[in-house]
């Protein structure tokens, strides 16, 4: 992220809570049209494994629990602001507090999730690069975008939901929502 304002620091979780309403209100979601418990499973893409979520770092980085394994994940086609840390407490970026405590919204510790590979498996860093959704069929990365708190990525071969990210940014910056309207 290349975002160099500051943002005054806020309530995470009222921010949150306006911009989910403000999504629900502009049916911008994947899921804004109803559906019975039944079809919402049919959200969730073939080949998807179950995993419960164990942390969320920042806002596009987690870890997931497989039952056999613990996953550091990248969250694929999503950019969110830096965080500042102990190897760079210069790093802090606009929106970066902001799009961790979403992530930490829609992702609390313990949630069972559903993840989905690309074209390929790992990152430079050996993170699984995936695709997250919710039980509900919610698709985590997109939604991110969808509320500002994400710009939308191409990682590597991972181009498989590429126009859908890349088309949220755009209403996402042209509506000035999140980091888009902050920073």
């Amino acid at each position: 992220m290349s975002i160099q304002h500051k943002l005054p620091r806020s309530s995470g979780s009222a921010l949150t809570i306006l911009m989910v309403l403000a999504l629900a209100i502009a049916g911008c979601s994947v899921n804004s049209s109803p559906r019975s418990e039944a079809s919402n499973a049919s959200a969730i893409p073939p080949g998807a494994f179950s995993a419960t979520v164990n942390y969320v770092h920042d806002g596009d980085t987690l870890y997931l629990d497989t039952g056999r394994e613990e996953l550091k994940v990248r969250l694929i086609g999503i950019d969110t602001p830096e965080l500042a840390g102990q190897q760079r407490p210069d790093a802090e970026e606009c929106y970066g507090a902001e799009a961790r405590a979403l992530l930490r919204d829609f992702l609390p510790e313990g949630t069972q999730v559903w993840a989905l590979e690309d074209r390929e498996p790992e990152d430079r860093f050996g993170r699984s690069l995936l695709y997250v959704y919710l039980d509900d069929g919610t698709f985590v990365n997109l939604a991110m975008i969808e509320l500002g708190a994400a710009e939308a990525i191409k990682v590597g071969l991972n181009d498989q939901y590429w126009p859908e990210l890349r088309d949220a940014e755009d209403a996402a910056h042209s509506a000035q929502l999140g980091m888009w309207g902050a920073c």
